[in-house]
C-alpha cells in the first residue's frame, strides 16, 4: 500500500507552476538502502534522480513532449496497452529552490522544487539566464 501511495504522488505532485518570473517543477527520487552500501551514497543518488525529474518536467513546460501510444485488441477485448513520453531538449540556467528528504526503514525519498527564470523581476533572476535570453539567442 505504502508504494501506492508513493507513486500517486510521484505522479500528480509534480504538477508545476508558475511563481513571479519563474517556472517552477518538482521532481522526486528515490533509493533502495539495502541496495546502495552506505545511506549518504543513497542520498546523493536519490537527490540527482529528483534533480532529474525536476529538469524534465521544467522542459516539458516549456517545451512540451511527444507522446505516443498504442493499444492492442485480440477477439475484441484490449490485451495490452502501452504509452511512450520523450521529451527532447536543451535546458540552461535551471537552479535549484528547496529540497526535502524522508527516510523510513528501506528508502529515501527526496523532493526537489526547480526553477527557470522567466524574466529579470524574481529577485533570484538578475543574474540568471532567463528564456526572453535563449529566446532572442536564437534569432
Amino acid at each position: 500500500m505504502k508504494r501506492v501511495i508513493i507513486l500517486f504522488t510521484i505522479l500528480f505532485s509534480h504538477l508545476s507552476y508558475a511563481e513571479d518570473g519563474l517556472i517552477v517543477a518538482t521532481g522526486f527520487g528515490a533509493a533502495d538502502l539495502s541496495k546502495v552500501p552506505f545511506e549518504q551514497q543513497a542520498k546523493v543518488m536519490a537527490k540527482r534522480a529528483a534533480q532529474l525529474d525536476a529538469q524534465r518536467n521544467l522542459v516539458e513546460q516549456i517545451k512540451g513532449l511527444r507522446l505516443t501510444g498504442g493499444t492492442i485488441m485480440e477477439d475484441f477485448e484490449v490485451t495490452s496497452d502501452k504509452v511512450g513520453t520523450r521529451v527532447k531538449a536543451v535546458l540552461k540556467g535551471a537552479f535549484e529552490l528547496d529540497s526535502v528528504t524522508t527516510k523510513d526503514d528501506e528508502t529515501i525519498l527526496v523532493e526537489v522544487r526547480m526553477a527557470v527564470c522567466v524574466n529579470e523581476f524574481h529577485p533570484r533572476c538578475k543574474s540568471q539566464p532567463t528564456l526572453q535570453d535563449a529566446v532572442s539567442n536564437l534569432n
